[in-house]
């Protein structure tokens, strides 16, 4: 019995971890890293780079039995996967690449993404240099990375623009108005209602016109599924954004040895860790009951508690109609942190 894992994120190494105990079950796992990266917590990587080590684990680290293959390239078929040098057959697939940040600014010097911890840690001298520092996006990711410089490195002059008329759109009222004002508070320039269109050495247009100047840019504006290694499926399982369409079991439509968990499924819910995860656990929980012809499990969507970061000793709880703002969310998201970690030991 062989089982193939694509991508060992939140989802991916919960699965392998667990089939990496099992008998009698051949797993592999694709990446093209190896190791494990805690993802929610890069942007930290922005002014202390030297803390790359504490967010990522070597899959070697807590993997004794699977297989493991380094790359990024390869095609995936309903029966195989092909690398560039061999071509694997496979009983159960799982598939958690994750997602992309596009840039849509045809020029993007200067302008970086929080997606890849060691692409982080090459850019922080840049951002470490910028007096001038132009956030592109005001949700979650946005937000938290504007917390983060404006309290670590209040000198720097921080702005944030976002398309919609609040930042956190998609959390409650409260939560965008106690974000919104205790970044204005330390000096971030908020515009809202505006989008990011050109970039020229260092002059950001905005569709309103408006000039902004700045040393660097972070992007932080949408998301974008790519399953680019899937062309040769039907395209009925793709979303018109590419996001992977999947049952009630978290199977791929019309293909039940194949299974598609974290941000890269067509489900709608908040892309957090806390999702993925429960997407890996019901995933190897049907795995295993598929392989002893058992039924299979329902995932049901619910919502969860979020903490946005504002910095590293301030945040918001949120929940349904609560939140609980300032220090001790802070120490929960710390210690949850720590908690995943100690899990991949």
């Amino acid at each position: 019995m062989r089982i193939i894992i694509l991508g060992g994120g939140f989802c991916g190494s919960l699965i392998v971890k667990n089939l990496d105990r099992k008998r009698n079950v051949e797993v592999i796992l694709i990446d093209k890293k190896e190791y494990f990266e805690y993802s929610p917590s890069i942007w930290k990587l922005l002014l202390k780079p030297e803390k790359h080590k504490k967010y990522i684990a070597s899959y070697s680290r807590f993997l004794k039995n699977v297989h493991m293959i380094k790359t990024s390239m390869l095609h995936v078929t309903p029966e195989f996967i092909e690398t560039e040098k061999e071509k694997i057959m496979f009983d159960y697939l799982v598939i958690s690449t994750g997602i992309e940040y596009p840039i849509s600014l045809e020029n993007q010097k200067n302008i970086f993404i929080i997606k890849d911890g060691g692409e982080v840690v090459i850019d922080s001298k840049k951002i470490s240099n910028a007096n001038t520092i132009l956030i592109i996006g005001g949700g979650l990711i946005g937000t938290e990375i504007a917390g983060e410089l404006v309290t670590a490195s209040p000198k720097k002059n921080i702005i944030l623009v976002h398309s919609h008329d609040r930042l956190l759109e998609r959390n409650r009222e409260m939560v965008s108005s106690y974000a919104t004002k205790f970044l204005m508070d330390r000096g971030v320039r908020i515009i809202l209602g505006e989008s990011v269109i050109d970039h020229q050495n260092g002059t950001f247009s905005t569709n309103k016109k408006r000039i902004i100047k700045a040393d660097v840019g972070i992007w932080c504006a949408g998301i974008s599924s790519n399953p680019w290694f899937m062309s040769g499926f039907n395209s009925s399982i793709f979303t018109k954004k590419n996001a992977l369409k999947v049952n009630n079991f978290l199977q791929l439509e019309g293909y039940p040895n194949i299974f598609v968990g974290g941000d890269i499924t067509s489900i709608d819910e908040e892309k957090t860790a806390i999702n993925a995860m429960r997407h890996g656990a019901l995933i190897l929980s049907n795995i295993l009951r598929s392989i002893q012809r058992k039924r299979l499990l329902i995932y049901r969507s619910r919502k969860a508690p979020m903490i946005i970061s504002l910095g590293r000793h301030n945040a918001i709880l949120s929940y349904w109609l609560f939140m609980i703002p300032g220090p001790i969310p802070s120490v929960i998201k710390y210690l949850l942190e720590k908690i995943d970690m100690k899990r991949l030991k």
